[in-house]
């Protein structure tokens, strides 16, 4: 069983980017709080046009009074010295069909000052507000290099028995000539501690052979494909409990996409 869906960005807000130390009028009707640990990882890429694009994908609920989050933006700049710039992050909640919990919220935000343009790393003050709370956390990135499309792996507990595996995939560029030889999208393998494969999405399955295009195509969309796992290796016996290692595939050709999670069992 496989399944893929499109995400909809349902609570979108405009890029932006000034270079006022201000925060915004929403920020300011909270007293900030900073934390130590980052809520979510932010990860930066530095794009062809020296545009920096920095996303996160984390849980939308945090485990505070305010709960929900309403609004995510950060300072940024060159270093801890130099941050001038304010941007907003576009965000949007990524569902899963049968499941009351939402899955995650992702964001998007795109720094192209002149700051961002010579920066070669930067450094992010995230602030996170929720109906109640304005939490403010720092992170220190280094530059990733653009891959054509970003991976960021998840794992939703279903169920006592039932756990999803999967990446949300996000379109930076179509490279020429990409394409899925046959009718997998999706493929994960998950081993235990000593690297003994359990469990192979593509055990026993017969894959069309066809030719298709790996989606998402649009520059800026993003595709969430998943996998169940029941905690059954592939013989059809139980596993015992512990931590697995997830490894995500989309079999794309020439080049295939590949991200990776660890995966606890029973879910949590």
């Amino acid at each position: 069983m496989r399944t893929i869906w499109n995400l909809a960005f349902f609570s979108a807000v405009i890029l932006a980017s000034c270079t006022s130390t201000e925060y915004s009028t929403l920020q300011r009707r909270h007293k900030a709080i900073r934390v130590d640990e980052p809520i979510f990882n932010v990860k930066a890429v530095k794009l062809a046009d020296s545009t920096v694009r920095l996303s996160f994908v984390g849980s939308p609920v945090l485990r505070t009074n305010g709960r929900v989050i309403r609004h995510v933006e950060c300072a940024v700049g060159p270093n801890e010295q130099d941050m001038k710039d304010i941007i907003v992050f576009s965000t949007s909640n990524a569902g899963a069909p049968g499941v009351a919990q939402t899955v995650n919220i992702i964001g998007s935000a795109a720094w192209d000052t002149r700051a961002a343009r010579r920066s070669t790393e930067c450094v992010v003050d995230v602030s996170v507000l929720t109906a109640e709370e304005h939490l403010i956390f720092r992170q220190n990135l280094k530059y990733e290099a653009a891959e054509p499309m970003e991976l960021t792996p998840f794992t939703q507990a279903v169920s006592d028995t039932l756990i999803e595996v999967g990446v949300i995939a996000r379109r930076m560029f179509v490279p020429t000539g990409e394409h899925l030889p046959s009718s997998e999208n999706f493929r994960v393998i998950i081993s235990d501690a000593k690297g003994s494969v359990l469990f192979r999405s593509d055990f026993n399955q017969a894959f069309l052979s066809l030719m298709s295009t790996v989606e998402p195509q649009i520059t800026g969309q993003m595709q969430r494909y998943t996998i169940p796992w029941m905690g059954r290796d592939m013989q059809g016996n139980r596993v015992p409990d512990g931590t697995y290692k997830a490894e995500l595939i989309i079999p794309a050709r020439p080049t295939p996409y590949r991200s990776s999670i660890e995966v606890p069992w029973p879910p949590k």
